[in-house]
């Protein structure tokens, strides 16, 4: 079994505690800022509307760069990934 680490990313607000593997560290800690860089510019360009609002943005923005992978033809490495992180934050979410 893979060295696993606790982590706590803080994204809007919210603080998670997620277990990642160790190796992966880097990996999360880009997605998070990233994430934020995309709160932040959708935010200030669309002020008048919700955070929640300003979050589904945010979504569907990171799954438009996931889908141009996707139609670009290399997905494999980013599918296994965002299933793993998409599984780690399950479980975190669960043993809350």
């Amino acid at each position: 079994m893979e060295d696993t680490l606790l982590i706590h990313v803080q994204i809007g607000g919210f603080r998670m505690p997620l277990r990642i593997p160790r190796s992966d560290e880097e990996v999360y800690r880009k997605a998070q800022r990233l994430v934020d860089e995309y709160i932040d510019t959708y935010q200030k360009r669309y002020n008048q509307r919700s955070y929640e609002e300003v979050l589904i943005l945010v979504a569907f923005q990171l799954a438009t760069l996931v889908s141009r992978r996707h139609l670009s033809g290399d997905t494999g490495p980013l599918e296994a990934k965002l299933k793993q992180l998409e599984a780690e934050i399950d479980k975190a979410l669960l043993t809350e």
